[in-house]
């Protein structure tokens, strides 16, 4: 945090502790908490929080939507164009966002859920061949 504070204001972290001349912090409190709030996604105080995986900056989002967007316009030109007689083409896959938590297939809440959607459909076909729904 001390390297980021320095490279992007010019402020030092034991600034809180010290006085100018007149006797006011170089830095207040307040200061720093902004100063940190407002450090760029690829500083390294927001990696080492994100689990070491930097943040996308707004181009790098603003680019992967783009390049989707882009990858369904041309895939829909393609379909339309194409024989009738062949196999379409598939359909593109988006860019990859590796600043996404990606969930496992068969992770222990996905799991859950299943069995739970799985356990309320046998009660309702239950309740409708005993007549209790129609």
């Amino acid at each position: 945090m001390e390297a980021d504070l320095r490279r992007e204001y010019g402020v030092r972290l034991r600034d809180l502790y010290l006085r100018d001349a007149d006797g006011h912090p170089r830095l207040t409190w307040r200061e720093l908490s902004t100063y940190i709030q407002r450090l760029p996604p690829d500083s390294a105080t927001r990696t080492a929080l994100n689990d070491g995986v930097p943040e996308p900056s707004s181009e790098t989002l603003v680019l992967a939507d783009l390049f989707d967007m882009l990858a369904v316009m041309d895939w829909h030109q393609a379909q339309a164009n194409s024989d009738p007689k062949k196999r379409k083409p598939k359909a593109p896959k988006p860019y990859p966002r590796w600043w996404e938590k990606k969930t496992p297939r068969h992770s222990p809440e996905r799991v859950a859920r299943i069995e739970d959607a799985r356990r309320r459909k046998r009660e309702r076909e239950r309740a409708i061949t005993e007549g209790r729904i129609a």
